[in-house]
């Protein structure tokens, strides 16, 4: 080979080493566009740059329309103005902000971005007039939340019944209205049936679309969300004759198969007792001297006055004045009794409280022996006069003036 074909080989050989680089270069630059791209394409996050948006979703239309009748719809479809979050801000998950009334097991609710649907787990009912509410809670990707909810009513039967029930549901041991309250509405004669809603801000609720009859509602304070009850949660139920609208107060509070037991005793000063129950006292038992019995450690009876339920501050209630206030007086947990002898110093007791109902009117009789002691005095500490102008705390005081020298 002589020195120019050498040459035109080098030069040959390092073209192709530049053309093999310089199309690695193109093969991982698309390899990088492409992962990105799918990426982008992935992800539901908020895109970048643009006006911030702080605009909760807007629901611009529902199917089938509200108010249809003789519709059996596949799903029900809430649509939006914009993509919805999978896991809304204002709620413990999406199924949670939707209820269908009447009830037939879990609703199954799916998001498909701008829109959710909802139907209900077995199918829907003949003949039944449905209302499917959406709760306050959705939400954007962007974390905006809707304050305000929607209901959505249609029927697969000719018509849409109007009778509705109303009503309010309070915390009874508060006094004051509970928010995001389940609520069960079954018919007397058919148990299968459950018309559900829940109370919004203010305690209030709406069964609206149900046919006349009797109903048995129940109000749930349903801690977990679960729309069920559970052990502990606190309910109330009430039977109505409904014929176009029937309105009820619901006064919930934790069932118990005992009574209210005494569990403590406090000396509110040397001749008031005051008896601490675990459970709420019935607001319809009156007490007087022979519901109580008090014995000192060496056999001696201290007489009882009285017996009286406290009176409930004015700051008990905590709602604004606005709100609902319960027709029926709040409970109390303790009794106070008035006894003729003075307690001046620590003494033991055994005391003897007769047939107390708690507010499922069982009746429970306790024995308990308990300590009692005064307070102790409040001393108020004696605070010196401040020293008059001129004068150092403290310092002793002036020698007297000289006396006048006679010449």
């Amino acid at each position: 080979m002589d020195s120019a074909t050498g040459a035109a080989c080098r030069e040959g050989e390092v073209a192709l080493r530049e053309l093999i680089g310089h199309r690695r270069s193109l093969v991982a630059a698309a390899a990088l566009i492409l992962v990105g791209t799918i990426a982008d394409c992935a992800s539901p996050g908020v895109p970048p740059g643009g006006p911030v948006d702080t605009d909760a979703p807007r629901l611009v239309d529902v199917a089938p329309d509200s108010g249809a009748t003789a519709t059996t719809p596949k799903v029900a479809i809430f649509k939006f103005d914009e993509v919805v979050s999978e896991r809304p801000s204002g709620a413990a998950s999406l199924q949670a902000l939707f209820l269908i009334s009447p009830r037939s097991g879990t609703p199954e609710v799916d998001w498909h971005r701008r829109e959710v649907t909802v139907r209900p787990s077995r199918g829907w009912r003949a003949n039944t007039a449905y209302t499917i509410t959406m709760l306050p809670g959705m939400s954007d990707l962007r974390g905006n939340v809707r304050n305000t909810g929607a209901v959505l009513v249609f029927s697969t039967g000719a018509e849409i019944p109007q009778s509705r029930i109303a009503g309010t549901v309070f915390n009874w041991l508060t006094g004051n209205p509970s928010p995001r309250a389940f609520i069960e509405a079954r018919p007397v004669t058919d148990t299968t049936i459950a018309y559900v809603a829940a109370t919004d801000s203010t305690g209030s609720f709406l069964v609206p679309f149900v046919a006349p009859g009797s109903y048995r509602v129940r109000a749930i304070l349903d801690d977990n969300n679960n729309r069920g009850l559970d052990p502990r949660e606190a309910w109330d139920t009430a039977t109505v004759t409904l014929t176009d609208e029937a309105r009820l107060e619901l006064y919930a509070f934790s069932h118990d198969s005992v009574g209210a037991r005494l569990a403590n005793v406090a000396l509110r000063d040397s001749v008031t007792l005051e008896l601490l129950f675990d459970h709420a006292i019935s607001v319809s038992q009156q007490f007087d001297q022979t519901s109580i019995s008090i014995r000192r450690a060496d056999s001696v009876d201290v007489p009882v006055i009285s017996v009286t339920k406290p009176q409930l501050p004015a700051d008990t209630l905590t709602t604004s004045i606005f709100a609902a206030r319960p027709s029926r007086p709040i409970p109390s947990t303790s009794l106070l009794v008035k006894i003729g002898t003075p307690i001046k110093s620590r003494t033991t007791l055994r005391i003897r409280t007769v047939g107390v109902r708690g507010l499922d009117g069982i009746p429970f009789t306790s024995d308990r022996v308990v300590v009692v002691e005064p307070p102790a005095p409040v001393v108020v500490p004696v605070v010196a006069p401040p020293p008059a102008p001129g004068k150092t705390p403290g310092a002793p005081p002036p020698p007297p003036p000289p006396a006048a020298v006679r010449r």
